[in-house]
């Protein structure tokens, strides 16, 4: 099995570059944000007339402009943030998507042998090839056929997103934990804060990120006009987590 040598981030430091690194991508006033209230910025954005995120109690929203009075007639405390998205999403004739985000730090080592292949591998599944670059972190099958695999995105230098798939062959085995925990580790002792991204109705998602120590940051939203933008931004999508 393929060790790594991990210099854990502090769980505070870790968090914090997490919602700065939100912050900046969705133009949110992370400062603002405190228990029970809402805390809203004007942002435009041609795709997203809305981004929230809901964490501890409290919510930050940026809103484009032309939506910012329907959004604050709506809003009313923390509580009233997704029936406000939803009334913003019908008026402009988008979406409103909601996403589980989650990190940590204190990450155990992978639970079955993983293999580190460049993200160009031939053996890499379609939806790694042309689409992420860097190394790929996977599970061999005994005729060398990957049956797992975890990849990187890049947000910029402080913050690593993992995407994990599974052969539906190989399900059930935890080999997604195991490719998972492998990336995870490899970003922390690279000094940059890791991210996991999930659709809060896959459980199953949700149990290979609880199982490897990831535990919930916050619930992301965006009312996005177009595209689904699945757990991340339209223009670079993640796959769906299978396990």
């Amino acid at each position: 099995m393929i060790g790594y040598a991990v210099a854990m981030l502090d769980l505070v430091d870790n968090e914090a570059v997490v919602l700065a690194v939100l912050g900046d991508r969705y133009r949110l006033p992370v400062d603002r944000l405190a228990p029970g209230r809402v805390a809203v910025a004007e942002a435009a954005d041609p795709r997203m007339p809305v981004r929230a995120l809901h964490r501890g109690g409290g919510a930050v929203v940026a809103v484009a402009p032309a939506w910012s009075g329907l959004l604050q007639e709506r809003l009313d405390g923390p509580a009233s943030l997704a029936p406000a998205l939803d009334a913003v999403a019908a008026a402009a004739g988008g979406q409103h998507w909601s996403w589980v985000a989650r990190t940590g730090v204190a990450i155990p080592a992978p639970s079955a042998e993983v293999t580190v292949l460049d993200a160009t591998d031939p053996r890499l599944p379609e939806w790694v090839i042309g689409h992420f670059s860097g190394e790929a972190w996977v599970v061999l099958g005994d005729d060398g056929q990957v049956l797992s695999t975890a990849v990187l995105k890049r947000y910029d230098e402080r913050l690593r997103e993992i995407s994990v798939g599974t052969a539906e062959a190989a399900r059930g085995r935890g080999l997604a934990k195991a490719v998972t925990a492998a990336a995870a580790r490899a970003v922390l002792a690279e000094g940059r804060a890791v991210l996991y991204n999930h659709d809060p109705e896959n459980h199953t998602s949700a149990r290979v990120a609880e199982a490897v120590g990831l535990h919930e940051f916050g619930r992301c939203h965006a009312v996005v006009v177009g595209e689904d933008p699945g757990p991340e931004e339209p223009d670079d999508r993640q796959v769906s987590t299978s396990t």
